[in-house]
């Protein structure tokens, strides 16, 4: 009893309070706490307004404080600067349809994790549109990533010489729509299904006022033709998969491209070790676990052996990671 353990549990009780955390940030979002504190507020006329126990009510702004989301005047609640930015409709990196399908993984899958890991039947159920999904996807890009690609990108030499452009399974448009803004010339392409385009990207296009140099192509690019003559290819999460799988699209990519054309790969990788970064391994986890049994992610030097083997010459890998998306650019010319 007099000694103390030379490893302290730190780590293992974070966890739990990241646990404890998360439900309050979705208790939150699912009562519309942050609409409603976009002007200092009383925690009892809070309550009264969403119909929850005043005291409760008062304890949880207190706890969303601790945590960075709520600032207290007096003896009044009113947003974080970080939850006006990302947690309040209107903001244009609202992270509103993010926050759905990441709340209904944890709540509607990652609770079922030990019945799928006692190989048992897991029931997944999406709560939320193919619309919400890519609108997702769309928030998630624009809390940097597609800011910070677009910028490498443009200075190129293949991409300042581009005339067509194809963004492969580009879901929101976003990439081809920033690149066809910086580039006047250019044309840009977005492959993707058709319910995602007809739900969700042609809206966005359309939005942009770029349908004039933004063409769209309802196909899957696993099965379809993908057109030809394009000087560069963009493909961003979108090459995940089997081996097989993806060699046969790397050859349809190859056979797409002009002579001397590049492919430009956003993609989340594994250690060579596989044993981190942990982003990236517990996507592989959920993955495997509630969807595709046998999933696994590539390393960088997998996926680097696969462009070879499909007469790509890699020129540059760039460091892309944030704090929550472990990303690498591979850029790799067609030979």
């Amino acid at each position: 009893m007099e000694s103390i353990p030379e490893i302290l549990p730190d780590e293992i009780y974070r966890t739990i309070l990241h646990a404890e955390k998360f439900y309050i940030l979705d208790a939150a979002l699912e009562l519309g706490f942050f609409e409603k504190l976009k002007r200092p507020t009383s925690s009892r006329e809070l309550a009264t307004f969403i119909g929850t126990d005043p005291k409760l009510t008062e304890k949880m702004c207190d706890s969303l404080v601790a945590m960075g989301l709520l600032r207290k005047e007096g003896n009044l609640y009113v947003n974080s600067s970080l939850t006006d930015t990302y947690l309040v409709e209107g903001s244009p990196y609202c992270q509103k349809n993010l926050l759905k399908v990441e709340r209904s993984m944890i709540k509607d899958r990652w609770t079922q994790f030990l019945e799928a890991l006692r190989g048992g039947t897991v029931k997944v159920e999406r709560k939320y549109s193919v619309r919400e999904f890519t609108l997702a996807m769309a928030e998630s890009a624009l809390r940097g990533e597609l800011q910070r690609t677009v910028k490498i990108l443009s200075q190129l030499e293949e991409m300042k010489r581009a005339r067509k452009f194809l963004d492969l399974g580009g879901g929101h448009g976003l990439y081809a729509i920033a690149l066809a803004k910086a580039f006047p010339s250019l044309h840009t392409y977005v492959l993707e299904l058709p319910n995602v385009i007809e739900s969700t990207t042609k809206e966005i296009v359309d939005r942009y006022g770029m349908s004039d140099r933004v063409h769209l192509i309802p196909a899957d690019f696993t099965k379809d033709d993908i057109g030809s003559g394009y000087d560069v290819v963009f493909a961003s999460h979108s090459l995940y998969g089997k081996s097989d799988q993806l060699l046969s699209i790397l050859k349809k990519i190859h056979a797409s491209l002009n002579s001397g054309g590049i492919l430009v790969s956003n993609h989340w990788y594994l250690d060579e070790s596989r044993e981190g970064p942990l982003r990236a391994l517990l996507w592989e986890l959920h993955l495997a676990s509630f969807y595709h049994k046998g999933f696994d992610l590539f390393t960088l030097k997998e996926f680097i052996s696969h462009l070879n083997k499909t007469s790509f010459l890699v020129e540059d890998v760039v460091e892309m990671s944030q704090s929550d998306s472990p990303s690498k650019l591979v850029i790799a010319r067609r030979v």
